[in-house]
């Protein structure tokens, strides 16, 4: 089973894993008032968190995996009540995935993001 689908975290911050394929994966939220920061708007931590579930539902599908490193550009703030969608594509596979994605609002690039991570044997 794949561990992303038990992640905590993520479902407390309202934040759903909508798909999961070979090559991609995509996960939700709309952001609430406890996801603001003090300027009002989506903190980036949160958005951070919705790209990290993507890539862990992208890379433990077959197997347990952990970050290794990622990173994201903040491209343009998410308001109050906007539906954030984001996908996370495969680069590479194997024992170190790489993926990319982005975040959006219907066309409105929030973000983009690139994330490696590490298959281990056992956690």
């Amino acid at each position: 089973m794949n561990p992303a689908l038990n992640d905590i975290f993520a479902s407390t911050n309202e934040m759903h894993i909508t798909s999961i394929s070979d090559t991609s994966a995509v996960t939700e939220m709309t952001v609430s008032e406890r996801h603001l920061n003090g300027v009002g708007v989506c903190q980036g931590g949160a958005l951070f968190t919705l790209a990290d579930l993507a890539i862990a539902a992208l890379t433990n599908r077959e197997s347990k995996s952990v970050s290794t490193d990622a990173d994201i550009h903040f491209l343009a703030p998410a308001m109050p009540g906007e539906h954030l969608t984001c996908t996370c594509r495969m680069v590479r596979d194997g024992r170190h995935p790489l993926v990319n994605g982005e975040i959006k609002c219907d066309n409105k690039l929030i973000a983009t993001f690139t994330g490696r991570d590490y298959k281990i044997d056992k956690l």
